[in-house]
């Protein structure tokens, strides 16, 4: 079973249609937030042109969240691809760790 798939909206810090925002269970940095999508996809490569642009979107939301709590000096966006690149979940999420420095 899916780690992502039905998770409850408490643990949800935001959503758009396409995707949602959790916190990361084993952060790299304070605010490291995962941002997965609805629709049970492998990887960033499966995403529809519109959900691409959701995606976007709801990071830049998710960077104004960040930037009002954490107050980072940088960012990583981190998406692995395969089992070789690092995915140890296989559905699309997208690693967004704030940093400080």
């Amino acid at each position: 079973m899916c780690v992502f798939c039905n998770l409850p909206d408490s643990v949800k810090l935001m959503n758009n249609e396409q995707f949602f925002v959790i916190k990361d269970k084993h952060p790299d940095s304070p605010g490291h937030c995962l941002v997965v999508s609805n629709r049970h996809v492998q990887t960033f490569f499966d995403l529809s042109v519109e959900e691409a642009a959701a995606l976007r979107d709801i990071c830049l939301k998710a960077k104004v969240w960040l930037d009002e709590k954490y107050q980072p000096t940088g960012y990583n966006l981190l998406i692995n691809h395969g089992a070789s690149a690092g995915q140890s979940v296989f559905h699309f999420h997208l690693h967004l760790i704030p940093r400080y420095g």
